[in-house]
């Protein structure tokens, strides 16, 4: 079983970034240090001014470097607001970076004001998003690549560097709706989900998924990954009591996107995060995992551990503790 670790890269808008940075730095190093296989980062634009995010190419390079050995991936990269041809030539120069070791997650976007802030029509998206796939597994694979598109047009290019892997950079299609799933099935390599969803909703677009590669005649080998909120704490009241206000933050803002949220409280956190995150104590989140890796055949994790207004004590030292528990599983 592989334990995957979500870098968070946004901070509330009166933090200091260079102390963030520094406190990443940490985290990721203790991942290391504890066994943890992978890291994986997000994207968003325009996120200020209350919340800040870095960059997610420039993090990857610096990733790159500083936990060696580790397998990279995004969870996800906005496509269509990117340009396939720019991403082609970073990630192939990415794989290079990691010994082959990097993994390309994309998924369509849902905010407004970053489709319309970088000009691309969301209208647009599902179309971008397929040519761009399509486009990007040509210049992975050949010298000399000619494609012609609705937004992409290329007429005998081969990329400045190619991929590491003789096969290409794995791409891992994010969605939260069937369509979404079903395009991730026809298209991509496996699937990644969102990090609230319940065990129910997990269980049905994996099966979707399933049917969906049958249907298409693609493999039916591939990576099973749980993304979950995750918090392993001392105790299991102490567990919730730390996690809960950080996580009712970031879910109230996920809230004014429309991607769902949750009433104030202990209750209504506790009801919300039942099936959905994995808190409490080292025994309760060695249970729940087992949990997962069994009704789900999951084959990994990517867990954030880590959210604004949580302690940097707090997180290293539920970092260690999964850490502890993934040698066990």
């Amino acid at each position: 079983m592989k334990f995957g670790m979500f870098v968070t890269l946004e901070i509330e808008g009166h933090q200091d970034m260079d102390q963030h940075l520094r406190e990443l730095r940490e985290q990721v190093l203790t991942a290391r240090d504890a066994g943890f296989d992978s890291l994986w980062l997000p994207q968003h634009f325009l996120t200020g001014p209350s919340m800040r995010q870095t960059a997610t190419s420039p993090m990857l390079g610096w990733l790159a470097h500083l936990a060696e050995g580790m397998r990279l991936g995004t969870a996800v990269l906005l496509l269509p607001m990117l340009n396939p041809v720019l991403l082609a030539e970073e990630f192939a120069t990415l794989d290079h970076l990691t010994d082959g070791k990097v993994v390309l997650g994309v998924g369509l976007g849902y905010r407004d004001h970053e489709f319309a802030s970088l000009g691309i029509e969301r209208k647009s998206r599902v179309g971008r998003f397929r040519e761009y796939v399509q486009a990007m597994r040509l210049l992975f694979a050949a010298d000399h690549v000619t494609f012609h598109g609705q937004y992409v047009h290329l007429d005998d290019v081969s990329l400045s560097i190619r991929p590491k892997n003789p096969d290409g950079i794995p791409i891992w299609i994010g969605g939260t709706v069937e369509d979404a799933v079903k395009r991730a099935a026809e298209l991509g390599d496996s699937w990644q989900g969102a990090g609230a969803m319940s065990m129910d909703e997990m269980k049905r677009w994996w099966a979707v998924f399933h049917e969906a590669r049958i249907a298409y005649g693609k493999s039916t080998t591939y990576p099973r990954q749980v993304s979950r909120e995750c918090f392993c704490g001392p105790s299991m009241q102490q567990a919730i009591d730390l996690a809960r206000g950080p996580l009712s933050a970031k879910y109230t803002r996920y809230a004014g996107h429309g991607f769902g949220g949750f009433s104030g409280g202990e209750d209504g956190f506790r009801q919300f995060a039942h099936d959905r995150f994995v808190i409490g104590d080292e025994a309760y989140v060695r249970d729940e995992l087992q949990r997962y890796r069994d009704e789900l055949g999951a084959t990994e994790f990517r867990f954030r551990l880590a959210w604004p207004g949580l302690p940097q004590a707090e997180v290293l030292a539920g970092i260690r503790r999964l850490g502890r528990i993934a040698a066990t599983i």
